[in-house]
C-alpha cells in the first residue's frame, strides 16, 4: 500500500497538531516520528526504504506522513506526484510574520543561532529562510501546478486555535476517515518558545522513546508522554520560556516585513479563493490599502 497523504508544513504552522490528531485515529496509519523528509532529503533512498518505515498498516484506511521540509522544497511537488498522483496534500499556515518570528525561536531553541544578542532582527539577517518560508503563495504555486486544488487541504493555525474540533473534522473528512474520532491532543498546544535547560537529559528521554518504539512498545511510550505528571516535570524542571530571553519583534521590522510580504499575501488570497485570511498582518494590510 502506498502512502496516500502527506502533511507538507509550513514549518512552525501547527504541523505537530496535525500529526498528533492523526496518529491516534484508528483508521489512520502515520509515520511514527513525524518528519521522515523522504521527498526533500532522502529521495535517493528509494520507495522501498520510504514505505518500509510505516510497518504494518493493513487495518488503516489511509497512510501517510508529515514533513515540514516539503512545502518550500522546489523538487518535492513533482516527486510526490510521480510517486502517487492521487496523493492528498495537507498544508497548514499561520500569519507569515508570526511564522518568521517563531522560526527564530525554533533556531535558538535548537542552538543553531547563538550569541549574546538573540534579537529576532539579528536572526533574520543571519538566516534567509526565515522570510523565504513565509512567502506562502510562491511555494503553493508549485504544488498547484502539479496537483488539482481538490487534492490540497489548507488549514490555518489560527482556526485550529479557535475551533480545533471543527478543523479536525475538516481534516478527517478530507482524508475520508471517520469524523467522530476525538483525539487526546485536540485541545493541546505546542509551545515553540520553550527551550531545554538540560539538552542531554532530554536527548536521553527521547532516546528511550525511540528504543521503546523499536521493540514494539510504542503504545506504552505514548501513554507515558501523555501522563500529566510526567509532562509537568519536564516542563517545570527542564524548560525555560525563550520569550523571557528574546526581545519581541521591533515594530519597524514588523512593518517592513508586512510590506515585503504584501503581494504574496494578496496572491495567496486569490489562490485560496478567500478574502478573510485570519491574520493580523492581513488585516493591517487591508486597512492600509483603504
Amino acid at each position: 500500500m502506498k502512502f496516500n497523504f502527506i502533511g507538507i508544513g509550513a514549518q512552525k504552522c501547527a504541523s505537530t497538531w496535525i500529526y498528533r490528531i492523526l496518529s491516534d485515529h484508528p483508521e489512520v496509519a502515520v509515520y511514527p516520528g513525524k518528519e521522515i523528509d523522504f521527498f526533500s532529503n532522502y529521495y535517493d533512498h528509494g520507495y522501498q526504504w520510504y514505505e518500509g518505515h510505516l510497518g504494518d498498516a493493513d487495518d488503516a484506511k489511509v497512510m501517510g506522513e508529515v514533513s515540514t521540509s516539503y512545502f518550500a522544497d522546489s523538487d518535492t511537488p513533482e516527486r510526490v506526484f510521480s510517486y502517487n498522483p492521487g496523493m492528498r496534500v495537507v498544508l497548514s499556515l499561520r500569519d507569515p510574520i508570526e511564522r518568521a518570528y517563531s522560526n527564530h525561536l525554533h533556531e535558538v531553541r535548537h542552538m543553531r543561532f547563538t550569541g549574546h544578542n538573540l534579537e529576532f532582527e539579528n536572526g533574520l539577517e543571519n538566516n534567509p529562510m526565515y522570510l523565504m518560508q513565509s512567502y506562502y503563495a510562491q511555494q503553493l504555486a508549485r504544488w498547484l501546478a502539479v496537483f488539482p486544488r481538490s487534492q490540497v487541504l489548507v488549514l490555518f493555525q489560527e482556526d485550529i486555535r479557535d475551533a480545533p474540533l471543527m478543523q479536525a473534522q475538516n481534516l478527517y473528512r478530507f482524508l475520508g476517515v471517520s469524523e467522530d474520532h476525538q483525539s487526546w491532543f485536540l485541545d493541546k498546544k505546542v509551545n515553540e518558545s520553550r527551550a531545554l535547560k538540560n539538552a542531554k537529559l532530554d536527548g536521553f528521554l527521547k532516546g528511550l522513546g525511540r528504543f521503546g518504539r523499536s521493540i514494539g512498545v510504542g503504545a506504552v511510550v505514548e501513554a507515558v508522554k501523555k501522563n500529566g505528571l510526567v509532562r509537568h516535570l519536564r516542563r517545570s524542571h527542564n524548560q525555560i520560556d525563550l520569550r523571557q530571553v528574546i526581545p519581541p519583534m521591533r515594530e519597524d521590522t514588523r512593518l517592513r516585513l508586512q510590506d515585503m510580504l504584501a503581494d504574496d499575501m494578496c496572491e495567496l488570497s486569490r489562490q485560496l479563493g478567500r478574502e478573510d485570511l485570519p491574520w493580523p498582518s492581513w488585516l493591517a494590510l487591508n486597512k492600509k490599502s483603504k
